[in-house]
């Protein structure tokens, strides 16, 4: 038998829909922090904190579409995929969705050993979500997910029929709590049969309400979600580019992408200034989403 590892309850063992494992030393306790602008994007000068997210605190990201939401996902799964060799990370999407707009990844970025530690997972609607959260527990310990990603909740939801969205609310709010109670659970279960401390992280998007810089129904991503990052599209002059075009005549898209402050159920008017973002450039023609800045 492999010994356990110092300071875990459990073992590590065996090989399973993940690939074989492979413990890391974390006899050490280590500070735990809120989620960056820089935990999703490669910047240069800029490095990302070496200290893991605190437990529990999963973050939505939200703003208009075709800004580059599902690319953001992308990174960070990748970023936690590669810095970890003993992470999980379980990419939730509609296979339609993700075929249309593919993430705009550089292809070196997904050719590393990362990219064989997600594992996509296509479904259709917001009832096989809630089934997916329902079942996850049955996995053995070291199956579990370390992270988990749902690109486009509201998208897995049709649309409410005769105006009233008032049922199409509950079944968001009561897929919502299934998934963060699954990655609750998800974490507890690693923390005991795998490495002690180990938790799961909740990642989602969603498109910004037309109205408003923030996420539709938002007293129920408030319920569930503690951190969130807000994508707003920059006027040309306030990106610091051209008016939309860039060199080879390519019409850019300019965006920041900064944390949010919640109120009492809704998003804070705050601006965080005190929070890092950063800018970045969406070029849906060459295929690419480049930083720009910091703000």
């Amino acid at each position: 038998d492999e010994p356990p590892l110092a300071g875990a309850r459990g073992r590590v063992s065996g090989s399973g829909v993940w690939g074989p494992r492979r413990p890391l030393d974390r006899t050490m306790e280590i500070p735990l922090r809120d989620w960056e602008s820089v935990d999703f994007f490669e910047v240069d000068n800029v490095q990302r904190p070496d200290e893991p997210i605190a437990p529990g605190n999963h973050c939505l990201v939200y703003g208009p579409k075709e800004s580059g939401k599902t690319t953001l996902l992308f990174q960070h799964a990748l970023c936690v995929a590669n810095r970890d060799p003993g992470a999980r990370v379980l990419f939730v999407c509609k296979r339609d969705a993700i075929e249309t707009r593919p993430p705009l990844l550089q292809r070196a970025a997904t050719l590393g050993e990362g990219a064989g530690r997600i594992q996509m997972k296509y479904l259709n609607n917001d009832a096989e979500l809630r089934r997916l959260g329902s079942v996850m527990h049955l996995l053995p310990p070291e199956d579990l997910p370390t992270l988990i990603v749902v690109d486009g909740v509201t998208s897995f939801f049709a649309p409410a029929q005769g105006g009233d969205n008032r049922e199409r609310e509950m079944r968001l709010a009561r897929t919502l709590a299934s998934l963060r109670e699954c990655a609750d659970a998800c974490g507890a279960m690693r923390s005991l049969g795998v490495r002690e401390g180990e938790h799961c992280l909740l990642l989602a998007s969603c498109p910004a309400d037309g109205n408003h810089d923030a996420p539709p129904v938002q007293w129920l991503w408030y319920k569930w979600f503690p951190s969130a990052f807000g994508v707003r599209q920059l006027h040309d002059q306030d990106a610091g580019h051209a008016p939309g075009v860039a060199a080879q005549g390519i019409v850019l898209k300019h965006f920041e992408l900064k944390p949010r402050r919640w109120g009492v159920g809704c998003i804070s008017s705050d601006p965080m200034d005190d929070r890092m973002g950063i800018t970045y450039s969406v070029d849906r023609v060459g295929g690419s989403l480049v930083p720009n800045g910091i703000t």
